[in-house]
């Protein structure tokens, strides 16, 4: 329905068929229809941003009070604090936190051996998102910049197709902003791919130092678990579900960054986003966000033992958190459950 008008996404309809469900398992849209259903969630449930106030937002919430729904599982504690701040005051609140749950998402986790890449070779760095700005590909070609003008011998591989601005919410909206940083991709110490097979993201991630996710806003992260599963510590920042799976310099590094209550950055959706001011502040931060990734990593390239510890514990966070064979388990238990 977002097709139609990006604010009414928040529930679903799936094409007519012949067959019956006995049960739905659905993502942050809410199934249109009469079959039983679960749904999870990455942030805010009902998906009705700025609508909250409306019919249209009260209908929502009474399904996943209703007798269809039968559960509510956010994918992190930074979900479903926000699930529990949003229904709050709701006449409804008592039966929408039964209802609730914690389930982190889960990965078929590679079976690889570490490739521990040296050290003494061009520490390889790679940044993967198709919202180039918002999850930190700015970040990422001045951290290019500064490792070239400190001497420090660094190859940053990015993955983009370098969506920008616009209507992204935590992006300065000028399309004139990202002119230079467009250019800048063709640093000689940055290789940019507008897209690769996931494959080869994969082989990138095995053979990287580190993967960078200094992102202004992401709800979860997914391409962390994917980098971590490879032994592969990232460099993010401290928001959204990040810091429930990354410890600073215990399975990689963790910048600061404003944020919320909820944990979200304090200027994401600013009205200011097309003013000069706010381009400022976005040109500082990035700024202070690539000074400081240098000084981490250089650290670690005069700590080999440190930097070994960091891959260890990486990719054993993921086989302890995010396994997909405790999930299958969890899931097939819970199917039951739902329609039992």
């Amino acid at each position: 329905m977002n097709k139609i008008d990006e604010r009414i996404e928040g529930f679903t309809i799936f094409p007519p068929t012949m067959r019956r469900y006995d049960l739905v398992h659905a993502f942050n849209r809410i199934p249109v229809g009469r079959a039983p259903y679960l749904i999870g969630f990455e942030s805010h449930l009902p998906r009705a941003f700025s609508l909250e106030s409306t019919a249209y937002f009260k209908a929502l919430t009474k399904s996943l009070a209703g007798k269809r729904c039968r559960g509510v599982v956010a994918i992190s504690r930074y979900s479903e604090r926000i699930f529990r701040k949003t229904h709050a005051d709701s006449a409804m609140a008592e039966e929408l936190y039964e209802k609730l749950e914690m389930r982190y998402p889960n990965i078929e986790i590679p079976a690889v051996e570490d490739q521990a890449p040296d050290l003494n070779g061009p520490l390889q760095l790679v940044f993967v998102g198709h919202h180039f700005a918002r999850k930190g590909g700015c970040v990422a070609v001045r951290l290019a910049e500064l490792a070239q003008e400190a001497g420090v011998d660094m190859r940053i591989t990015i993955v983009s197709g370098l969506a920008m601005g616009g209507a992204i919410w935590t992006d300065p909206a000028r399309e004139e902003y990202y002119e230079t940083w467009a250019d800048r991709l063709e640093g000689s110490n940055i290789t940019h791919h507008p897209s690769l097979p996931n494959d080869q993201v994969q082989t990138l991630l095995r053979g990287a130092h580190f993967c960078l996710l200094p992102t202004f806003g992401d709800t979860f992260g997914y391409s962390a678990i994917e980098a971590m599963a490879n032994h592969c510590p990232m460099i993010a920042t401290r928001q959204g579900a990040l810091p429930e799976f990354i410890e600073d310099d215990s399975n990689g590094i963790l910048l600061d960054l404003p944020v919320d209550g909820d944990g979200d950055w304090i200027h994401s959706s600013s009205p200011d986003r097309d003013t000069p001011g706010f381009e400022r502040m976005f040109t500082d931060e990035i700024e202070r966000l690539a000074e400081t990734a240098l000084t981490r990593v250089v650290d670690y390239l005069n700590n080999p033992a440190r930097y070994r510890a960091l891959r260890i514990e990486a990719r054993r966070t993921v086989e302890t958190t995010f396994a997909a064979t405790d999930a299958n388990e969890f899931w097939d238990r819970r199917y039951e459950e739902a329609v039992g």
